[in-house]
Order: structure tokens, then sequence, then C-alpha cells
């Protein structure tokens, strides 16, 4: 399948992936997915239990002039998780030190 416009189409195809995978998977724990308009970052996500949150936080990085994506997982209180993934996010594309 080709894409164009990849910043947006980055999201598309994430949440395409993601509600295939909730189709299939028959609802049991639904993924959800997030991102932003430039496309650096995306996020799979899910609740394991009331009150908290799983999240597979993806952002777009330039390393060393070369393209890489880095990748970190987060569990625990839906707020301060939350809170701690994009921190991390922000910190990973230069907008925290």
């Amino acid at each position: 399948m080709a894409e164009t416009g990849l910043q947006k189409d980055a999201m598309d195809v994430l949440q395409r992936w993601v509600d295939q995978f909730n189709a299939r998977a028959g609802g049991a724990i639904a993924l959800s997915s997030g991102g932003e308009a430039g496309g650096a970052q995306l996020r799979l996500k899910y609740t394991p239990a009331d009150g908290t949150i799983a999240i597979l936080h993806f952002v777009a990085v330039n390393a060393g002039g070369r393209a890489a994506i880095r990748v970190q997982a987060f569990e625990g209180p839906t707020a301060e998780t939350s809170v701690q993934a994009g921190l991390w996010a922000s910190g990973q594309l230069g907008r925290r030190p």
C-alpha cells in the first residue's frame, strides 16, 4: 500500500491497524491510538484495569543525521502514566531538557 503525505498517513495507518486488531480480537481489551498532527509521535494504548493505562509510545527523531524511531513502554495509573509518557516524548524531541 503506497502512502503519501507521510506525516498524517502514519497516524492513519496506525489507526487502521488498531481498528483491524480490535475487530479480530473481539474487544476483550480494546487498543486505541493517538498521535500529533506533525506525525512525530504515535501511541498505542489500552486499559488493562480500571484506573490504569498501558502506552507504547513511538517518537520519530533525527539521531546523528539519520532518521530513527525511539520506543518506550509505560504502564500505571492513568493520569501519572500519561504525563510521564508525554514528558519522555517531549524530551526525545528536544522540547524539554
